[in-house]
């Protein structure tokens, strides 16, 4: 089961603190993608500032600006895609 984004708060720049609905939280730096593409619009008006979680769960800014909410859940638990992976098909065979 793939983890729901429940709360988010951007606490300074580029640094987001997340919760998710299994009790998983944690600080989420961003700064990698600052200046870059599409995240050039979060110096505009402060707009790193006003985070909030979209209709389908993604960490957002606006329409045209987001961010995968199971890559930033993966990020902060420190796993790969793949590890999170085995420990889902555990779950299914239980």
């Amino acid at each position: 089961m793939r983890p729901q984004l429940t709360n988010i708060e951007a606490i300074q720049p580029y640094q987001l603190r997340l919760q998710f609905d299994d009790g998983t939280a944690g600080i989420l730096d961003v700064s990698g993608l600052a200046g870059r593409g599409v995240f050039n619009a979060w110096d505009n008006d402060a707009l790193f500032f006003r985070p909030y979680i979209s209709e389908t769960g993604s960490i957002a800014w606006n329409d045209d600006l987001d961010i995968d909410p199971l890559n930033a859940y993966l990020t902060i638990k420190g796993l790969s895609f793949e590890e999170w992976k085995q420990t889902q098909l555990v779950y299914a065979t239980n």
